[in-house]
């Protein structure tokens, strides 16, 4: 028996975990469902369900930061000032903040995958018709549904989670950052291809250009992974909140044939039924009302209140300065083309408001064009933010969730502070880089420990809660932006500066991320 406990080949219900190799016995009572899941094995199902679950992730970067270039490449066609860019900057932020409430409930009440492919085919659908707007309200409508759509992308921290065993789940959930930065560099290049180009196809009222195109093609990755998300099955651990016994096995079963290739019969036969079975029978606003209540009377509403405050404060500050970095590059870039030699010193905030549009004058004055300095620099931005998406899941299981978290919020923190001092394009790239890497992997993170201090049945509301706090931020930082960008832009920067700082220390304040937290 002590060779049999040494080699890790014990029966579940005598205390040990069964490995894939001993698949031809079958398990006669009933098993606990992460140990069931440890027994289906590691293998080509969960890395298949992490490019999907990454390239959704990769595809809401696409939708949500495309608008930093059609900003610019669209400001003509639509006669639009800073106010108007902040408020098409913000329609994303709006229709997210509205979203993101939502499907956290439906995914708790209808499934994690339900959701997910539901929101993408919303974001699909509303960003080709954005394409073709001709008119600004049906543009900011166009882009606020879309917003609305991609807001419920969130779940897949959940829906992937739940189908990683305890010894992988933190290191997978941190790889999701790697496929974000895959999409903010992928995304710049495929605007350099399309928005440079010249056609025009003009039909009475109709006009067709470059970023109609460019919008367009960045909708099809929602689709296309929408399609992707109905051929896998849906998240284990759901299934079984809702006593939903047999389909859970079956996924179970889809899971263990996958990964072991092979046609034996999955051990496990009976699951242990959670004490209390998760039924929603009531209409959808008394489930989203009850859901929500639920979730802040329970023992963990003091995390859910921390995480929302953190969740606000961090993506307030991302979203006001990374949707706005190719507009500031491209007025850094045209103030040292037209101001050479020792004028061209001084701060950020006197370049940016020498390049003030007055809305009188706008179609006298008007350039849409983007420099070609600017698409490069996203680039680079983007392959800046590649080192800390590999360090993190290399490191996490050694240093844990709260430290990365604590240093990428104070270091963005920092360098978005010095931003108010830099005097040249090079020094704007550089600390914009900076504050890419080390927010981006801070927000991502905050999804990941929400999955990790949230049991099942409060999980997808949780995620969903926080990230609608962090879109009510974001619209609201982006409206700042476009109301002080040209006078005052020091307040944008203070309130990003100091609401990252405030996230930082918030974080040491939540309990440690642990391997038994997952239920």
């Amino acid at each position: 028996m002590d060779e049999n406990k040494s080699k890790g080949n014990y029966d579940v219900n005598n205390g040990y975990r069964l490995d894939a190799e001993d698949s031809a016995f079958i398990v006669a009572q009933p098993v606990h469902l992460d140990d069931a899941i440890e027994m289906v094995g590691f293998g080509s199902f969960h890395y298949y369900i992490l490019f999907i679950c990454g390239s959704l992730f990769a595809a809401v970067a696409f939708s949500v930061t495309s608008v930093s270039f059609l900003v610019p490449s669209a400001q003509c066609d639509f006669h639009m000032t800073s106010v108007h860019k902040g408020i098409l900057n913000g329609a994303s932020m709006m229709g997210m903040f509205s979203g993101s409430f939502i499907w956290g409930y439906v995914a708790d009440s209808k499934g994690r995958r339900y959701a997910l492919i539901l929101c993408m085919i919303m974001d699909g659908v509303f960003s080709i018709i954005s394409s073709v707007s001709q008119i600004y309200p049906v543009l900011i409508f166009c882009r606020l549904m879309s917003g609305f759509g991609v807001s419920g992308a969130t779940v897949l921290y959940s829906y992937l989670g739940e189908f990683i065993n305890s010894k992988y789940r933190e290191k997978f959930l941190c790889w999701m950052e790697m496929f974000w930065t895959s999409g903010v560099i992928l995304l710049p290049c495929v605007a350099w291809l399309i928005i440079p180009q010249t056609f025009r196809i003009e039909y009475g009222f109709f006009l067709f250009r470059s970023w109609n195109l460019f919008v367009i093609i960045c909708a099809f990755p929602s689709l296309i992974l929408a399609y992707l998300l109905v051929r896998l099955p849906e998240s284990p651990k759901f299934l079984l909140a809702k006593g939903k016994h047999d389909e859970t096995i079956d996924c179970l079963k889809f899971v263990y044939k996958w990964n072991n290739k092979t046609k034996d019969n999955f051990p496990v036969t009976s699951l242990i039924l959670p004490d209390c079975i998760n039924e929603q029978s009531n209409s959808f606003l008394n489930g989203l009302y009850e859901s929500t209540v639920g979730l802040f009377t329970s023992k963990f509403k003091f995390i859910a209140i921390i995480t929302c405050i953190i969740q606000y404060g961090a993506t307030t500050s991302y979203y006001m300065l990374m949707l706005w970095f190719p507009e500031l590059m491209n007025r850094f870039r045209w103030y040292e083309t037209s101001y050479l030699g020792p004028k061209n010193m001084t701060n950020m905030c006197e370049i940016v408001s020498m390049f003030k549009t007055e809305p009188e004058k706008i179609d006298q004055k008007c350039n849409d064009d983007i420099d070609q300095s600017v698409y490069l620099n996203i680039i680079i931005i983007g392959i800046a933010c590649i080192p800390t998406s590999l360090i993190v899941p290399l490191f996490v299981n050694k240093l844990g969730l709260r430290f990365f978290l604590v240093v990428s919020f104070l270091g963005s923190g920092l360098s978005a502070a010095l931003l108010y001092f830099i005097t040249s394009s090079l020094e704007n790239l550089v600390l914009s880089s900076v504050f890419e890497a080390l927010s981006s992997v801070g927000i991502s993170l905050m999804y990941c420990i929400a999955v990790e201090l949230f049991p099942t049945e409060y999980r997808g509301m949780a995620v969903s809660i926080g990230s609608t706090f962090g879109k009510i931020g974001a619209l609201m930082g982006n409206i700042v932006v476009g109301v002080f960008i040209d006078e005052l832009c020091v307040i944008p920067i203070l309130v990003s500066c100091s609401f990252l700082i405030i996230s930082g220390l918030l974080v040491l304040t939540l309990p440690k991320t642990g391997r038994t937290n997952i239920k």
